[in-house]
């Protein structure tokens, strides 16, 4: 008898409801997750947007920063070569400064005029010139008064112009 009424054509339709019921229930929960799940995908789809919206306009930043952190740079190797120029010129004023140096220690020490071109690479003007001023410097030349003319006359200064009134 029992299995007579769960036979029962009610009993039957009542767990065919409740099966389809169930599966209704089941599909309606599995179309709410699908939809959350596609809205927080939408919702990071937009968050992964914008931080790469945000990295391009860092790399657009960053681009510039370089292109300028280059010119800089460039001009910094024009000024380092310009040093470096001006280095080597005052390298060659130094030297040529030891070789006056070192003519007027071969003067002191009594150097004659052939010795002072041959050594120190002097035009002979330049080491006649330094052969004077020793021998003026320790007394074996005199030295003219500055009013004296070589020729033995006097300097006549010229008064300065009178301004004239308007």
């Amino acid at each position: 008898m029992y299995r007579d009424i769960l036979l029962s054509f009610p009993v039957l339709f009542g767990g065919a409801i409740f099966v389809v019921f169930l599966l209704i229930l089941t599909l309606y929960r599995l179309r709410r997750l699908i939809l959350t799940q596609s809205e927080m995908r939408r919702q990071e789809s937009r968050t992964l947007d914008k931080s790469l919206q945000k990295a391009n306009k860092q790399l657009v930043e960053l681009r510039s920063v370089v292109v300028g952190l280059g010119q800089k740079i460039s001009e910094q190797e024009q000024i380092i070569l310009h040093q470096d120029e001006r280095i080597k010129e005052l390298e060659q004023q130094d030297s040529d400064a030891r070789l006056y140096t070192r003519a007027s220690k071969m003067v002191q020490l009594g150097a004659d005029i052939n010795e002072l071109i041959e050594e120190c690479e002097l035009p002979k003007a330049e080491a006649e010139l330094m052969l004077s001023l020793q021998k003026k410097l320790s007394g074996e030349e005199k030295v003219p008064p500055l009013g004296a003319r070589p020729e033995g006359g006097t300097v006549k200064r010229k008064a300065p112009p009178k301004k004239k009134s308007v």
